[in-house]
C-alpha cells in the first residue's frame, strides 16, 4: 500500500513538472513559423534538385554501325559512333539549375516571413483581447454594483425607474460584449494550440511591447532597412529567365566522333578514325529563345514597378505608423489630464456622496481605458504590418518584436 501511494505521488509529481516545462512562450510559438507544414514542399524541391538529378551527360549516345556496300565479305565495316555532350549547354544547364535553387531559397524565406506575420498577428490579437476581456470584466461588475444599489434602495430617493431600466439595459449590452469577445478569443486560442500542437496556453502574464519601445524600434529599422525579398524574387527569376535563354542558345549538336574497324580488308591496319563537327547556322529553336527573351524582358518591367512601390509603400508605412503613435500620446495626456482617478478618490472621501455617482466616474474611467487599448491595438497591428513591409520578421538573429526587452530566440 505504501508503494502504490510513493508511485502515485511520485507520478502526480512528474505530471506536474512536464505541465510546467510544457508551457510555451509567445517566442516558442513564433518559432513554429518554420516548421509548417507548407514549408515542405519547398524543402523537398530545393533538395531534388543536385546535380545527380539535372546533370547532363558527357556523352549523349553511342550508335553501333555496319555497312556493307557490296554484300561481300570483304566489303564489311564495323562503327562505333560517340555524340559527345555539348560543353556549353553542360555549363548552362548547371548554372539554370543553381539559379532556380535560389530562386527556391527566396520563395522559401517569403513563406517564413508570411507565417511569421500571421503568427504575429495571432499572438497580438490574442494577448491584446485578454486585456479587453479584463476591462469588459470590470465594466460588468460595476452595472452589476448600480444595478444593486438600485434594487436594494427602491424605496428611497436614490432609485429612480428609468435608470434602473437603464442599468439593466447596460448588464444586456455588456453581456452580449463579453460573449462575442470569449467567441472571438476561444477561437484565436484555439488556431495558436493548433499551431503549437498543444491543448493550452497560459498567456496572462505575457507583457507586450511599450509604443515608446515600438517608436524606437520603427525609427532604428527605418534607418537600417533591410532589401525587400519580394524585389530578391523578381530580380532572381530574371536571372532564371536569363540563364534559360541561354541554354536554349546552346541546344545544339556539336558533331561526332567515331571507330572503325574492317575486318576483312586488305589494308595496313583494320581500324579508322571517323568524326564531325557541327555548325549551327540556323536555330530550329528560334522561337523558345524569344519566348524566353520576352519573359526576361515583362520581368524586368514587373522589377522596375515593384521597386517603385516597394519604396512607396515603406516611406507610407512608417509615417502611418509614426502618426498613430503620435495620436495615441496625445490621447493618452489628454486622458491624464482628466485625471478621473483624483477626482472619484475626492468625491470619495465626502460622506454624504451618491454611490452612483462614483460608479458613474469608474465606468468613465474604464470607458477611458478601453479607448486607450483601441489606440494601442492600432498601433501594434500598424507596427507588424510596418516589420514585415521592412523585411525585418526574418532576420537573424530571430527577434520577439512583441516584447518589450526584443528577447532573441531561435
Amino acid at each position: 500500500m505504501a508503494k502504490r501511494i510513493t508511485f502515485f505521488i511520485l507520478t502526480f509529481l512528474f505530471s506536474g513538472w512536464n505541465t510546467v516545462f510544457a508551457q510555451t512562450t509567445v517566442s516558442d510559438f513564433l518559432l513554429t513559423a518554420f516548421e509548417d507544414i507548407n514549408i515542405k514542399g519547398y524543402d523537398a524541391s530545393i533538395d531534388f534538385i543536385s546535380p545527380r538529378n539535372y546533370r547532363l551527360p558527357v556523352v549523349e549516345d553511342l550508335e553501333f554501325r555496319y555497312s556493307n556496300d557490296e554484300f561481300t565479305l570483304e566489303d564489311q565495316q564495323y562503327a562505333l559512333r560517340f555524340r559527345p555532350g555539348n560543353p556549353w549547354k553542360i555549363r548552362r544547364n548547371n548554372a539554370l539549375f543553381n539559379a532556380t535553387k535560389k530562386e527556391l531559397s527566396i520563395r522559401k524565406q517569403i513563406q517564413y516571413q508570411e507565417n511569421l506575420e500571421m503568427r504575429y498577428e495571432l499572438a497580438a490579437e490574442y494577448l491584446l483581447d485578454i486585456r479587453l476581456r479584463k476591462i469588459e470584466e470590470q465594466k460588468y461588475a460595476l452595472i452589476q454594483k448600480r444595478v444593486d444599489i438600485l434594487s436594494t434602495n427602491m424605496e428611497s430617493s436614490l432609485f429612480n425607474a428609468k435608470d434602473f431600466v437603464e442599468a439593466k439595459m447596460d448588464q444586456v449590452d455588456a453581456i452580449t460584449n463579453q460573449d462575442d469577445l470569449n467567441v472571438s478569443l476561444s477561437q484565436t486560442k484555439k488556431e495558436i494550440t493548433s499551431l503549437l500542437q498543444q491543448a493550452d496556453i497560459e498567456w496572462n502574464n505575457e507583457l507586450l511591447i511599450s509604443v515608446t519601445a515600438i517608436e524606437n524600434v520603427s525609427d532604428e529599422v527605418a534607418l537600417n532597412s533591410f532589401s525587400s525579398l519580394e524585389l530578391d524574387l523578381i530580380s532572381q527569376r530574371i536571372e532564371v529567365a536569363k540563364r534559360e535563354v541561354k541554354l536554349e542558345k546552346a541546344d545544339f549538336n556539336v558533331g561526332y566522333f567515331q571507330t572503325e574497324y574492317y575486318p576483312e580488308k586488305n589494308r595496313d591496319s583494320d581500324f579508322g578514325i571517323a568524326f564531325g563537327i557541327s555548325i549551327p547556322i540556323f536555330k530550329s529553336n528560334k522561337n523558345q529563345i524569344a519566348e524566353r527573351k520576352l519573359d526576361e524582358i515583362e520581368l524586368k518591367g514587373e522589377l522596375a514597378a515593384e521597386q517603385f512601390q516597394d519604396s512607396v509603400k515603406r516611406i507610407t508605412e512608417y509615417e502611418y505608423l509614426k502618426s498613430l503613435i503620435s495620436q495615441h500620446e496625445i490621447l493618452t495626456d489628454r486622458i491624464n489630464t482628466l485625471d478621473l482617478v483624483s477626482l472619484k478618490k475626492n468625491l470619495s472621501q465626502i460622506e454624504d456622496n451618491n454611490p452612483l455617482t462614483i460608479l458613474e466616474l469608474e465606468e468613465g474611467i474604464l470607458k477611458l481605458k478601453e479607448l486607450e487599448l483601441k489606440s494601442y491595438r492600432r498601433v501594434v497591428e500598424q507596427y507588424i504590418e510596418f516589420l514585415n513591409t521592412f523585411n525585418v520578421l526574418t532576420q537573424l538573429p530571430l527577434t520577439n518584436y512583441l516584447s518589450e526587452s526584443l528577447e532573441t530566440f531561435e
